[in-house]
């Protein structure tokens, strides 16, 4: 027997005070974007199935809702990311606009994945796709981007881990492995594992040279320094063209003032089918899980027959939540700002005084019960409300308005 006040796994519900806070997070994101000259657009929240899939068959097409199109027969997706459906209107509707193309986005995205801790089945996307621009500088400008949205949020102790897939992919054509064993390489990157990918290196003949250097990724994680150790490696041309272009990066977060919050990690293999160039995502303490995900994805607007270069990144709100309740830093909530309490018979003064406060952009709520003004101001209290206006009272002389503080 199912309840029908049961919600399904991994979705949630906000009440008023963690909406507010949401929706204040939300705007504070999209302001630093707007303020990089990035422009909002609105996607569908669900599309042809062929939008999401991923022609290298990679396991996130397993994660998409799905459900049929009752007229057409065609499989439809709930939208399980939003850089699939901003490539698809760069290569279609906005196939003429001028480039540089500046988008940026909100919206529920939906993953048919276990939830568990900063990971839902439902979440927030908030991000930005820069479309048109290869180079250093359109990455450092992501990179940037996502330092100044978790600083506008009012995080402090944050971290932003940066990685380069053409460092990893050049040592594996270098390398030839069996595809069995490229697969578990790549597993033991993300896994930091120095002593497994030892291990794999012997399943086949592989150069010395591209070995020792990919044995070293593990630990070339730090500061512009580690560039300086990979560069005493033997990495393939391919590897060194990604490591210049990482200390060019850095050189751009510099001029910026924002290298401090950057981390190089060269053994970066996620989204390794996906991206091609760097990666890049936010990290604070206290959360073992990224707070954004990013990075260059040249050949994607290609699959909708528009060859394009593209950067971006997203914040996922829930677990930007999560990091500013962990840090103590969410953000204030009050109610309306004042609750008009009306002992009159006539209510029209009420009406009018509440119609021009609002007018002016003070939050009015009327109090329309019947009660004592004791059981009005307990209301206004528990509700957040700052302040009562309160008009009519018995006591008092007609036309006497009496505005009170309402304790917190």
């Amino acid at each position: 027997m199912f309840s029908r006040t049961a919600i399904p796994k991994g979705v949630r519900v906000f009440p008023p005070a963690e909406t507010a806070q949401r929706r204040t997070v939300e705007a504070q994101l999209l302001s630093v974007f707007r303020r990089w000259g990035f422009r909002e657009i609105v996607t569908p929240t669900f599309e042809y199935l062929e939008v999401f899939e991923r022609p290298s068959g990679e396991d996130a097409d397993d994660q998409i809702f799905k459900f049929v199109d009752r007229q057409s027969g065609r499989l439809l997706a709930l939208r399980v990311d939003l850089t699939p459906q901003v490539a698809r209107l760069v290569a279609t509707t906005m196939r003429q606009a001028p480039h540089p193309l500046r988008l940026a986005y909100a919206g529920s995205v939906f993953r048919y994945h276990e939830p568990r801790a900063g990971r839902q089945r439902e979440f927030t996307q908030i991000g930005v796709e820069l479309i048109g621009l290869e180079g250093a500088e359109a990455d450092a400008e992501m990179i940037a981007m996502a330092v100044e949205g978790c600083q506008a949020v009012g995080l402090r102790a944050f971290q932003i881990d940066v990685g380069q897939v053409e460092v990893v992919r050049g040592l594996l054509n270098a390398l030839q492995p069996p595809p069995a064993v490229r697969s578990r390489i790549l597993s033991a990157l993300r896994r930091k594992d120095p002593m497994e990918l030892q291990t794999l290196l012997k399943e086949f003949a592989a150069d010395a040279a591209a070995a020792e250097a990919l044995l070293a990724l593990p630990r070339l994680y730090g500061g512009r320094a580690i560039l300086d150790e990979a560069a005493r490696l033997g990495f393939p041309p391919a590897s060194r063209a990604a490591l210049a272009n990482l200390a060019d990066i850095i050189t751009v977060l510099e001029n910026y003032g924002l290298a401090e919050h950057v981390i190089l990690d060269l053994a970066e293999a996620h989204a390794f089918e996906y991206c091609t160039g760097v990666v890049f995502g936010a990290f604070t303490r206290g959360l073992g899980y990224q707070l954004s995900n990013g990075g260059r994805y040249d050949h994607l607007i290609g699959q909708f027959g528009y060859p394009c270069p593209a950067t971006g990144f997203s914040f996922d709100l829930e677990r930007i939540m999560a990091a500013l309740e962990t840090a103590g830093a969410m953000p204030a909530v009050s109610g309306p700002d004042v609750l008009l309490i009306d002992f009159s018979p006539d209510k029209r003064a009420a009406h009018h005084m509440a119609r021009l406060l609002r007018e002016r952009g003070v939050t009015v709520a009327r109090d329309i019960i019947k009660r004592e003004l004791v059981g009005s101001l307990a209301y206004a209290r528990a509700a957040a409300i700052r302040s009562a206006v309160i008009l009519g009272l018995p006591d008092q002389p007609a036309g006497t308005v009496l505005i009170h503080d309402v304790p917190t």
